[in-house]
């Protein structure tokens, strides 16, 4: 009698289309965790220098920016990362073994938004430019 395979047997070509998806889930995550590093270690670098500095406290606002263009970037990859883990939740389904290899993904600008408000997204850019602000704020109104 020969064996035939059941629907929940994975196929070669289906868990290496898998396996490749899962790579760029975790090199998304893997973005994201930089992007945040770099968001509070040059937020926190250029307020704390203008703040031990004594020299203009109102530049510790220049913090804000380089935080905001993160923000965008990291709720763009959160966005993708969420594209990408709904093919492979898309992909682990099928009960064949004939995936198609896909990659297309399309990041609408409500996916975007949605990830922008996230609370792993929004609190730790958000404290960054919370803090920038504050310091230049205070700094301008006591000038």
């Amino acid at each position: 009698m020969p064996v035939t395979k059941d629907e929940t047997t994975m196929g070669e070509k289906r868990m290496k289309y898998l396996d490749m998806l899962q790579g760029v889930i975790s090199r998304m995550a893997g973005n994201q965790f930089e992007i945040r590093k770099w968001s509070i270690g040059l937020g926190t670098g250029v307020i704390g220098y203008v703040a031990a500095k004594d020299q203009h406290p109102v530049a510790a606002l220049l913090a804000a920016f380089p935080a905001l263009v993160f923000w965008i970037l990291d709720a763009y990859y959160l966005a993708l990362e969420a594209k990408f883990r709904g093919l492979f939740d898309a992909a682990a389904k099928v009960p064949d073994d004939a995936p198609d290899f896909s990659f297309a993904v399309v990041v609408r600008a409500s996916d975007w938004f949605k990830a922008f408000r996230r609370p792993a997204v929004l609190l730790v850019h958000l404290l960054v430019i919370v803090l920038a602000v504050a310091i230049g704020g205070v700094a301008w109104w006591l000038k």
